[in-house]
């Protein structure tokens, strides 16, 4: 029997858009941007209509982009340092501890609102070094649960499909208490752009969800004036990635990247020492 989520509220819900992408792509075998094996049999065990989210193409190949850069930047940081701790901020029902090969012994963690940690830990019950953690991200007290438990952890963060629900005060908050109780660390997170912002625009695969976006980020250095501790390393186009998949649209996208990142990008950044 098929599992049933009662969701409750329109954001909560949005976990499953990245999921049902990723199997999605899975299913191209040889041509897909990223393998996960996981993400198949979850979206076939789950009672929901995926039909909502339309063919979104280009959500679709965004959101699997956007693991697979993420996944890559995990695994470098992984590789890299001595005592590596990995935060999937937001986590919904993401499968980047099954699709990191080369752990090394590093922690995992995934956070997330209470609702969805209970549905987490009942379709993906937590492996060994993959700790589940319930809370909310506007919160502290789990950031300080990590510090305390690895007071010499070398932290990284993934921060995913989350800040645009949020105002802009609340993503500058957010960022300010990582970088304050985190310096060395990396912050990876995506924004969606002030095009977004209050204009009737979503994203193609949230056009028949309520959730808002909220907050928008063009160029990825304004985070450095909200949070000084925090310096951006790369900010890239999701049209950098698979060109071949985009099109003609993607051409003229790269043509313009000041333009693009109107509409969303995908940041880096590392937190300076105090």
């Amino acid at each position: 029997m098929k599992e049933k989520i009662d969701f409750q509220n329109v954001v909560a819900e949005t976990l499953l858009i990245p999921l049902a992408m990723r199997a999605r792509e899975s299913q191209r075998w040889k041509k897909a941007l990223l393998h996960d094996p996981l993400a198949e049999r979850l979206v076939a065990s789950i009672d929901y209509d995926y039909s909502k989210f339309g063919r979104a193409p280009m959500s679709a190949l965004g959101c699997v982009i956007r693991s697979s850069l993420y996944d890559g930047k995990v695994q470098e940081f992984i590789r890299s340092r001595r005592n590596p701790v990995v935060v999937n901020v937001g986590c919904g029902l993401d499968t980047r501890y099954q699709r990191i090969t080369d752990r090394r012994g590093a922690r995992f963690y995934e956070m997330d609102l209470p609702e969805v940690i209970a549905v987490r830990e009942k379709l993906i019950p937590p492996p060994k070094g993959d700790e589940y953690l319930s809370g909310s991200v506007l919160e502290t007290d789990w950031m300080d649960r990590l510090r305390e438990r690895h007071p010499d952890g070398e932290f990284i963060f993934t921060i995913e499909g989350v800040v645009m629900y949020f105002r802009e005060e609340q993503v500058c908050s957010i960022l300010h208490s990582l970088a304050e109780r985190f310096p060395g660390g990396v912050v990876c997170v995506d924004f969606c752009g002030s095009k977004m912002v209050g204009t009737g625009l979503k994203p193609d695969s949230l056009r028949n969800n309520a959730a808002e976006i909220r907050s928008g980020v063009d160029d990825g250095r304004i985070v450095e004036e909200w949070v000084p501790q925090l310096k951006l390393v790369r900010q890239w186009l999701y049209m950098d990635f698979a060109r071949g998949r985009w099109g003609v649209l993607g051409v003229l996208f790269r043509l313009f990247p000041k333009f693009t990142r109107k509409f969303s990008s995908l940041c880096m950044y590392k937190i300076l020492p105090r």
